[in-house]
């Protein structure tokens, strides 16, 4: 959920930070960063391969997600970062390889 300054809200950055994929659709969590991915360059997801680019172009409100991501859930895991992250380069570029449904159970 974004705020009226098209900012992430408090509870959207909670959520982001909380990811498991043990119990969340990793799909389904990606569309979810890309729908709340504003005001940087537009998210690249390629699902067929599994790929996500991110660019938060310097915004605030897009760093806020990847410290999120990276800062992970209650018990310091950032599940997501360590699973999927692939590389980062200076100017705020993100990608994300190999995403998919991990198996549950």
């Amino acid at each position: 959920m974004i705020d009226q300054n098209g900012y992430p809200t408090e509870e959207t950055l909670k959520k982001i930070s909380a990811f498991d994929p043990r119990k969340d659709d990793v799909i389904a969590f990606t569309e979810y960063l890309c729908l709340n991915w504003v005001n940087g360059f537009p998210p690249d997801w390629d699902q067929e391969r599994g790929t996500l680019k991110l660019s938060t172009g310097g915004w605030s409100g897009c760093e806020s997600v990847i410290a999120a991501l990276r800062r992970g859930n209650e018990d310091g895991i950032a599940w997501y970062w360590t699973l999927f992250w692939y590389s980062s380069r200076r100017g705020g570029h993100y990608v994300f390889r190999d995403i998919r449904n991990m198996k549950k159970g």
